[in-house]
C-alpha cells in the first residue's frame, strides 16, 4: 500500500493540472499512459530514468527560500522570483525577466498591444489549447500541456493598454512540489514602481 501512495498522488496531479477536458477528466487509461515514463519511489520523482528529484527537498526549497525582485523601469513593473532560479541574462531585458533552476521555468514580459486585441480575444486566442482556463476583469490565466510533455500556468493581465505576463513551466510529476511558485502567478497582480 504504501509503495502505491506515492504513485497515486502523482495520478492526482496529473488529473488536476492537465487532464481535464471541457470540464471532465480523461479516463484512467489515458492519465496511466501520459505518466508511463513517471515514477515516484519514497518521494524521489524519476522522470523517464534521466533525473532524480528529491520531491519533499523540492517543496521545502520553494516554501522556505527568499525572493528577489527583478524591476523594469522602462515598463514599471516588479516581479518576484525564488533566489536559487538563475537568471538568464540573454532572455532577460528592460521588457522580461527568465529565470530557471533545473527544469522549472519563470518567466514574465510587458508589452504594449499594438494589435489592440480586448481582453476577451486575447483569452480566446490563448485559451486555444488550454485544458483549464479562467477570466477576471483585467486579466486570464490559463494552464496546459506543452509539445515536450511538460506543463505551463500562465496568467496574462491588461493594464492601461500594456499586457503583462507571467509564466510557469515545469514537468507535470514537479507540480505537487512547486506549489509556492504556483500561487505566486496565480496572485500575480503587475505590482507597479
Amino acid at each position: 500500500m504504501k509503495r502505491f501512495l506515492p504513485i497515486a498522488m502523482v495520478l492526482v496531479a496529473c488529473v488536476a493540472l492537465s487532464c481535464q477536458n471541457g470540464g471532465t477528466t480523461k479516463n484512467q487509461e489515458t492519465v496511466t499512459k501520459e505518466v508511463h515514463d513517471t515514477v515516484v519511489v519514497h518521494d524521489t520523482v524519476v522522470v523517464k530514468d534521466v533525473r532524480y528529484y528529491e520531491g519533499r527537498w523540492l517543496k521545502e526549497l520553494f516554501d522556505s527560500c527568499e525572493w528577489k525582485q527583478y524591476e523594469s523601469y522602462g515598463y514599471g513593473f516588479v516581479i518576484r522570483y525564488p533566489e536559487f532560479m538563475v537568471k538568464d541574462l540573454k532572455r532577460t531585458s528592460e521588457s522580461s525577466v527568465f529565470v530557471e533552476y533545473k527544469d522549472i521555468r519563470l518567466m514574465a514580459k510587458a508589452y504594449r498591444d499594438k494589435v489592440e486585441m480586448s481582453l476577451e480575444e486575447k483569452y480566446q486566442e490563448l485559451s486555444k489549447s488550454a485544458n483549464t482556463k479562467s477570466m477576471g476583469e483585467n486579466y486570464f490565466m490559463i494552464a496546459g500541456r506543452m509539445g515536450n510533455g511538460g506543463c505551463y500556468f500562465e496568467k496574462d493581465i491588461l493594464m492601461d493598454g500594456y499586457w503583462f505576463y507571467i509564466r510557469a513551466e515545469f514537468p507535470q510529476p514537479f507540480a505537487p512540489y512547486i506549489d509556492t511558485l504556483l500561487q505566486y502567478v496565480k496572485n500575480y497582480g503587475a505590482p507597479m514602481l
